[in-house]
């Protein structure tokens, strides 16, 4: 009976804490790059106020795709606006010539592309990072602080 009731807690602790890993995200760049980022510094990054790494090449930012979980809770979180207001923000940049990042459609493909590209910069849910990419910064789910 006390297996059980251990195994129980345990159970109950995983399920309490797995929704708020849930909404957790990760700022990732390739591997082989050494930086570390404040959230302003990754909005600047994401809104193209700054362009450049510190050794003088290009960003190259990453979204997850429009639609995606991820892509609304960094907005919120990192840009601090909602969908709509960027897309207003975007529309300006673009008659100044200045696009938007690029964009790919799962957390793995932007895992690999980041993996892949060293001067590219992503954010993915926590549970794909590997050693194949970097985190930079880790944005925690401002809801699943403790009471």
């Amino acid at each position: 009976m006390p297996a059980r009731t251990s195994l129980l807690g345990l159970l109950v602790a995983v399920a309490i804490a797995r929704p708020a890993l849930a909404e957790d995200l990760a700022v990732i760049v390739h591997a082989e790059r050494k930086t570390q980022l404040t959230v302003e510094q990754v909005a600047q990054i994401y809104l193209k106020k700054r362009r450049f790494w510190d050794d003088g090449k290009r960003i190259v930012a990453v979204n997850r795709d429009s639609g995606s979980a991820e892509r609304a809770r960094f907005v919120r979180r990192v840009l601090g606006q909602s969908a709509p207001q960027l897309v207003v923000y975007w529309n300006r940049q673009y008659f100044q010539g200045v696009l938007p990042p690029i964009t790919l459609a799962s957390d793995e493909a932007v895992k690999r592309f980041v993996a892949g590209e060293p001067l590219a910069i992503g954010y993915v849910h926590p549970r794909v990072v590997d050693g194949s990419v970097r985190v930079v910064l880790h944005l925690s789910d401002p809801s699943a602080s403790p009471p």
